[in-house]
């Protein structure tokens, strides 16, 4: 009995680093299912572009200011350009394992009230994303203005 039990206590640990338990990485086809995003949303004809959008990334953010998610992994590697920033900068909170970049940056634009739009460079490769805040122009459609 107290060999099963000294087995026991040397397998579990190694059991569970191997697991990656500690170290979670998303792995290929691994995307939330919930996340859906238009068809349309950034995108390009570039294909290298696009297996880099569509990629599962991991992303925890928490309370981080809007600007400084643009500028930190997983989101580095293309520009982002603010032509019409938010007048209060949110803070944006996402814990996720298996979320695309393009699922990402849908789940941003949606929540913060945002739209982005993909500029390309005459040869077709995309250049940046242009970032507008939407304001009260979307907050108001559908109510009479005082």
């Amino acid at each position: 009995m107290s060999i099963f039990r000294a087995a026991l206590l040397i397998l579990i640990p190694i059991a569970l680093i191997s697991c990656s338990i500690f170290n979670p990485k998303p792995k290929p086809g691994l995307v939330e299912p919930k996340a859906a995003v238009p068809a349309d949303f950034l995108f390009s004809w570039h294909a290298p572009y696009n297996k880099w959008m569509d990629s599962p990334v991991r992303v925890y953010y928490n309370e981080i200011p809007l600007e400084e998610i643009f500028k930190n992994a997983p989101l580095t590697g293309l520009s982002y350009n603010f032509i019409n920033k938010p007048k209060e900068s949110p803070l944006v909170s996402i814990d996720s394992i298996g979320i695309t970049r393009r699922q990402l940056l849908w789940s941003i634009a949606h929540d913060n009230n945002l739209s982005m739009s993909l500029k390309s460079l005459p040869n077709g490769h995309p250049s940046e994303i242009i970032i507008r805040d939407r304001g009260d122009e979307t907050e108001m459609q559908g109510k009479d203005k005082a």
